[in-house]
């Protein structure tokens, strides 16, 4: 039986929250990221202070944004929000990330609740860590948290063991 660490009711194992009080039932596994080795994380060797190139302040509305899972296959359709929020749903604390990664293993692969986010600037897309528990990685660089990196079409970005691919549709990215 699991005991409730509020209010001490009784549960059976596997039950998640508290039916008494609400709150989440310790089940034995992490209740949060944990940290990966560094050596099962990609090497970064180039300067996380290097500027990126600015890219101008089109008039045009900016290419839709999609996100696929590489693991899976799965894509996203991004919504069209000035910032994008990225990591694994928690609802017992009010967690609601716009892309949710624990359906393709966020939590078993380091995923943060919140690990990155995605911001919106005229026709250009900047990626974020917000201070992930291993990190996000943009083309196998390490990326410096809360400092914001231009995407491109075709840019790798890994959170924890989990790959994505950017795809952003616009002719004038052309690589």
């Amino acid at each position: 039986m699991i005991e409730c660490p509020s209010c001490g009711r009784k549960h059976r194992p596997g039950t998640l929250f508290c039916s008494e009080c609400g709150v989440y039932l310790p089940t034995g596994g992490p209740l949060r990221t944990e940290p990966l080795p560094e050596e099962e994380l990609p090497i970064s060797r180039a300067n996380p202070w290097a500027s990126e190139p600015a890219q101008g302040r089109g008039e045009t509305p900016p290419a839709p944004l999609r996100i696929e899972v590489v693991s899976t296959g799965r894509i996203i359709q991004l919504p069209s929000t000035p910032e994008i929020h990225i990591g694994r749903l928690d609802a017992a604390h009010g967690i609601f990330p716009d892309l949710d990664l624990t359906s393709d293993g966020g939590l078993e692969s380091g995923v943060s609740r919140h690990h990155c986010k995605i911001h919106q600037r005229g026709s250009t897309y900047l990626v974020e860590d917000v201070g992930s528990a291993n990190g996000t990685f943009l083309n196998g660089q390490r990326l410096t948290p809360y400092l914001p990196h231009v995407l491109k079409n075709g840019d790798e970005l890994q959170l924890g063991h989990i790959l994505l691919k950017v795809i952003i549709e616009n002719p004038s990215d052309a690589q």
